[in-house]
């Protein structure tokens, strides 16, 4: 199960302005879409429709509850 990622920046930086958009893949396919920007952190799975979102200070205690150190 190899995991590549890729960064897609639409826009010039200051990088406060803009959303980051990061693309995960896995084999070969996509797994997902995580969007960052000032307010959330947003992940589209595949090719979903759909779009799940979190405010930073919620994703904060999700890792912190579910996350691990990194290796």
């Amino acid at each position: 199960m190899a995991h590549a990622v890729g960064l897609k920046i639409d826009h010039e930086l200051p990088v406060g302005n803009v959303d980051i958009k990061v693309i995960v893949t896995q084999d070969g396919e996509r797994l997902g879409q995580l969007k960052l920007s000032r307010g959330s952190v947003d992940w589209k799975p595949g090719k979903a429709k759909r779009t799940w979102s979190l405010e930073w200070e919620r994703f904060d205690a999700l890792m912190r509850e579910h996350g691990h150190p990194p290796r």
